[in-house]
């Protein structure tokens, strides 16, 4: 095999959310799900910051929920779907737990809404943007 192409910041989040998706919809240990995605996902999983973003973001997901539960004004969390539920708990990640120099918030949003745009769509990605906006004004005091 050749040298394999240096991802983007957006495909290595693109991977993140494929793997976290993954792990949503079942109980096999985050492990087992990256080794059974090798060939599935071959072109993200070389780069170990996708999985590693993934992991820690699944670690995050319960103080996620709690903001998502906090900003959502008309779903609880348990009503959200997967996919934009799983969107939102990397931006959030991204928003408190990566320096702002690494990930912009504005950037972590943008690229939730892209996201949401290609996995689930429009009317998702309107729900995400709002609920991101929202804490994004909490967060930065506008």
């Amino acid at each position: 095999m050749g040298e394999r192409m240096k991802l983007t910041r957006s495909q290595k989040r693109e991977g993140s959310f494929l793997l976290m998706y993954q792990s949503s919809l079942n109980d096999d240990a985050f492990e087992e799900i990256v080794a059974a995605n090798v060939s599935e996902f071959e072109m993200f999983l070389p780069d170990e910051t996708v999985t590693e973003t993934a992991k820690a973001a699944l670690e995050y997901a319960d103080s996620a929920d709690a903001l998502i539960g906090t900003y959502s004004p008309t779903r609880s969390v348990a009503r959200i779907s997967k996919i934009p539920l799983t969107i939102m708990r990397l931006a959030l990640y991204e928003m408190n737990c990566v320096s702002e120099e690494d990930v912009p918030d504005k950037s972590a949003i943008n690229e939730a809404i892209e996201l949401c745009k290609k996995y689930a769509g429009e009317t998702d990605a309107k729900f995400v943007s709002g609920l991101l906006g929202a804490y994004y004004k909490s967060k930065h005091n506008e």
